[in-house]
């Protein structure tokens, strides 16, 4: 039997074991607070897959840790309220709500404050509610969220408990209530990505092609991930990313030269990637393309970004931030020194962006697409 090693949020651990009982996969490794699972990382400790915060993983692929190219988002999960089944559910939509559920418990249960995202998270809850000191006693922490899920399904009373869905959805015993309502909320996204070091490199792909397959989407959606994912592009996408950037241009009355497009995208695996490039999509759940972006080589040290857009119905959500991220990723990894782009004054969202993440601007640059009147570079 295969065996795939992993360190990973506890967040995923269930997703995980699904797929692995599905392929007759056994697995390995360790799960719990991504900020401990990152330091075995960093430390060296082996593994195929490592599965932790978008941004740790873009971290980890700029270091040359982990591979861009086999590196997508499982999607987001909500930091969420849970109690033992059978118990009531109580309210806890709002904040005076909340507050009144937690100090109505006899324990709370969650994750270490100091590693675990959601731990860290709902430290800071208690601090905003004003009641840390009150409920001080009454705190179970444990290292990470399934084993504080699971401690809590034994426990007398009247417990409550807080972590990722993903941990309540994979443990017997709880039940889901709802995710900390807004102002106090989190979602976090996962990403998954084989270790440069996998000592399996076969085996570890095909788990990740599992983990990130679109046809995957209703067992993530079952397992308490949400929400629009990043990964790879293949030429399956291009359609849905030419679609993507036609809506854009169109909506920003930037001209659209569909003969140049054509050629330019036709092949998103022979332009982009077979070069020494990337390109990324953005999957709705319905396994939609709704967001892209691409970089391209210039020289042996600068990229290009290219064909950045994000539907309209899907902005506000991180989506091109995460884009950019992973390109600006993708970059360091190949050890690039520099990444230009061009734009439209009318792009008004994307140019915020782009100075926000210390883009400067610069002569225009030689690509001179249709409708772009600045240029933009930064030195990684």
């Amino acid at each position: 039997m295969t065996r795939v090693d992993f360190l990973s949020g506890g967040a995923a651990h269930g997703l995980v074991r699904a797929i692995a009982a599905d392929a007759g996969v056994e697995i390995g490794g360790h799960f719990g607070a991504v900020g401990a699972m990152r330091e075995r990382f960093l430390a060296g400790e082996p593994c195929d897959i490592v599965i932790l915060t978008h941004a740790q993983v873009a971290a980890l692929c700029a270091q040359e840790r982990a591979e861009p190219r086999m590196c997508a988002d499982l999607g987001s999960v909500a930091t969420s309220i849970a109690v033992r089944s059978g118990d009531g559910v109580p309210d806890v939509s709002n904040a005076d709500a909340l507050r009144a559920a937690l100090l109505g418990a006899d324990a709370i249960y969650f994750p270490d404050p100091a590693k675990a995202t959601a731990g860290i998270h709902f430290a800071k809850v208690l601090d905003l509610l004003g009641i840390a000191q009150r409920v001080e006693d009454r705190l179970r922490i444990f290292p990470n969220g399934s084993t504080a899920m699971a401690q809590m399904a034994q426990a007398p009373g009247r417990p409550l408990g807080c972590t990722q869905a993903t941990e309540i959805v994979a443990t017997p015993g709880v039940t889901w209530v709802a995710p900390l309502p807004k102002g106090f909320d989190l979602s976090t996204v996962y990403t998954a990505a084989v270790s440069r070091a996998a000592r399996d490199p076969g085996g570890a792909k095909r788990f990740y092609e599992r983990l990130a397959d679109d046809g995957a989407a209703a067992l993530r959606q079952r397992a308490g991930f949400e929400g629009a994912r990043i990964r790879p592009a293949t030429n399956r996408d291009r359609e849905g990313a030419v679609r993507v950037m036609q809506a854009g241009a169109a909506e920003l009355g930037i001209p659209w030269p569909a003969a140049r497009v054509e050629r330019e995208y036709a092949d998103l695996e022979a332009t982009f990637v077979a070069p020494g490039g990337t390109f990324d999509v953005a999957i709705a759940p319905d396994g939609r393309v709704v967001g892209c972006a691409g970089l391209q080589l210039i020289d042996r040290n600068t990229g290009r970004l290219r064909a950045m857009y994000v539907e309209r119905a899907w902005r506000r959500q991180g989506l091109a931030r995460r884009l950019l991220e992973r390109m600006e990723a993708f970059a360091r990894s190949r050890r690039m020194e520099r990444v230009e782009l061009e734009t439209a004054t009318v792009m008004k969202e994307a140019i915020a962006l782009y100075e926000a993440s210390g883009y400067e601007p610069i002569e225009r640059t030689a690509c001179g697409a249709e409708g772009c009147d600045l240029a933009f570079a930064r030195r990684l």
